[in-house]
């Protein structure tokens, strides 16, 4: 049989990315957590405009000269139409997602260093004495770490959906406030993925 010449070097590219330290079950997690952050992060934009009340039929969006990161504090805000408890569990949203955010930059845009239990992405590093306007971050990679990253990613997709619901139609504001424990773990998820050389360093880690 007959394998396209694309199929036969993607296929030598992924063996070759396996004995780097990305076995199949790694690279299907990289793949997943880039696609939920992706949901995450156009869904996150339409629930800034319902957030604020905010219409974008014919104008230019508060949010189209924003960043990411701009977009996630505007999250914690909230709105004067939620809860106490509604937004609590926006404010701790926001705090998972800029933490899962430093480690998917990482990850995506760093320097790899190959290993064959736990590859790491430093992103920014420092190691010809130049000066970096932003501070060092890494990601360290196994099948474990992204199943946490996927399933942080996955919590916020739920709790942006849930937001913009609420702000349509208050009887969905339950679903929002129910989320309270699964994003506390996705916070405590996420602080993990990008402190993890830091806890790695601590005695008691």
């Amino acid at each position: 049989m007959n394998v396209p010449k694309h199929r036969e070097q993607s296929l030598t590219v992924l063996a070759h990315l396996a004995g780097w330290g990305f076995p199949p079950e790694v690279q299907q997690r990289i793949g997943a957590l880039g696609v939920v952050w992706g949901v995450f992060e156009t869904n996150l934009e339409t629930t800034l405009w319902a957030l604020r009340d905010e219409q974008v039929v014919g104008v230019r969006p508060s949010t189209d000269k924003t960043s990411i990161s701009q977009w996630i504090d505007s999250l914690a805000e909230g709105s004067a139409k939620l809860s106490t408890e509604a937004q609590d569990v926006l404010r701790s949203a926001s705090t998972a997602a800029k933490d899962l955010m430093e480690y998917r930059h990482a990850l995506i845009h760093g320097w790899l260093i190959p290993f064959q239990t736990m590859p790491t992405f430093i992103r920014n590093p420092t190691w010809n004495r130049e000066i970096r306007n932003r501070p060092a971050s890494d990601a360290h990679v196994d099948e474990n770490l992204l199943d946490m990253a996927i399933d942080v990613a996955w919590i916020l997709c739920r709790v942006v959906f849930a937001a913009k619901a609420a702000c349509s139609d208050a009887s969905q504001a339950n679903t929002l406030t129910a989320l309270k424990r699964d994003v506390s773990r996705a916070k405590s998820e996420a602080n993990e993925l990008r402190h993890l050389t830091a806890l790695m360093n601590h005695e008691k880690y």
